[in-house]
């Protein structure tokens, strides 16, 4: 049985947002480069990430916290973190936490690139 390989790279920018592609399983495996990234694009001033998890097939409480991170780390520069095309498992576990209320979520990353950064709530899924 093939394991699915798990990364965290850096995509072409989308206009003034940063885009982080995940792919594979989101764990404690995966989310030190996923917080390295976050750290990377923050140490640059850049406070708009998206991060594109139509590849990922599973986030657990780990990825979770640097969604977290992530969220206080773009905030802290006046930005905003969004997630873009998460699967149904990553979405039912934003709803068990109550993450959804606190994170925007869209589709898919040109819908999470469109807007600028609106007040949370507005233009979500």
């Amino acid at each position: 049985m093939l394991v699915p390989m798990s990364s965290v790279r850096r995509s072409e920018d989308r206009g003034k947002w940063a885009v982080v592609v995940l792919t594979g399983e989101v764990d404690c495996d995966l989310t030190p480069a996923l917080r390295e990234a976050v750290d990377s694009l923050t140490a640059e001033d850049h406070g708009l990430i998206v991060l594109d998890l139509g590849q990922v097939s599973f986030m657990d409480s780990a990825g979770l916290g640097v969604v977290v991170y992530g969220m206080r780390r773009a905030g802290a520069l006046g930005g905003r973190l969004r997630l873009a095309g998460p699967g149904e498992q990553v979405r039912e576990l934003l709803r068990l936490t109550g993450l959804d209320a606190a994170v925007e979520v869209f589709g898919d990353v040109p819908a999470a690139c469109a807007y600028g950064p609106t007040p949370k709530g507005l233009e979500r899924i």
